[in-house]
């Protein structure tokens, strides 16, 4: 498993997950942001939490039955590469 929490990322303890909340300037980027959150998941099978608003993406990744493991990092990288301008 990996040691390093993704740039931006939180590693929660209980129940363990990796955490981020993403801000846009826009609904329409929030709403790209989530279609490419739905290509990735259905790219890896892996199916966060998400709540969101018109400006925010808040992503949950929750490991199996004890902490994230190498698939929520790949995704995390994923997701935060998806976000960037």
């Amino acid at each position: 498993m990996r040691n390093e929490v993704p740039p931006g990322w939180t590693l929660v303890q209980r129940p363990p997950a990796l955490f981020r909340r993403f801000e846009f300037a826009s609904y329409a980027q929030t709403r790209g942001f989530l279609d490419a959150l739905a290509t990735l998941s259905e790219r890896t099978g892996l199916y966060p939490d998400l709540s969101f608003g018109p400006r925010h993406v808040n992503v949950t990744i929750h490991g199996d039955a004890g902490p994230p493991g190498e698939q929520a990092y790949e995704y995390a990288l994923s997701a935060s590469a998806a976000a960037a301008p």
